[in-house]
């Protein structure tokens, strides 16, 4: 006795139309999953500059008349990451590590006087700062691309 086997399969069609929905649905996704991995990068880094916050508020009450650091006592990353990872952060050795392409840091006075400050001269302590970290990998275009740093907050920019 033969049994009559029956083809059972997909058409030539029928799979040309699943891979161009599959095809769809991933030009849809990717987009999508890349601007959330950019978003994910810049709240990781959001976070990175609260820890600096907290730290230099911790630098500022150890500091003679609670000041904040000098412009250029804190003029490259090394001696940045030396003086945050001493009061509680514990950033990495390189910027890109750390997800940053640069940063600017910027001693401000009692006057509002960006880098005119002076620890040593009674009256014009750095009695605030601002540091700018810019994200590396994010178009500047995108919020988060700059990050604001100051004892009253952390603000999210794009430039």
């Amino acid at each position: 006795m033969l049994i009559k086997l029956q083809n059972r399969g997909f058409t030539l069609i029928e799979l040309m139309i699943v891979v161009a929905i599959i095809g769809l649905l991933a030009a849809i996704a990717i987009p999508n999953f890349l601007a959330y991995r950019k978003r994910a990068h810049i709240g990781s880094c959001v976070s990175t500059a609260n820890s600096v916050r907290g730290a230099l508020a911790s630098y500022a009450v150890d500091s003679p008349g609670n000041g904040y650091p000098m412009t250029g006592d804190l003029s490259d990353w090394a001696t940045f990451i030396a003086l945050c990872n001493h009061h509680g952060t514990t950033l990495k050795e390189s910027m890109q590590e750390q997800g940053f392409s640069s940063f600017e840091y910027h001693g401000v006075s009692t006057d509002g006087g960006v880098d005119t400050c002076d620890n040593n001269v009674p009256g014009n302590e750095c009695s605030d700062y601002m540091i700018i970290f810019y994200v590396l990998g994010v178009q500047h275009d995108m919020v988060g691309s700059r990050i604001i740093v100051s004892s009253p907050g952390v603000y999210r920019q794009s430039w």
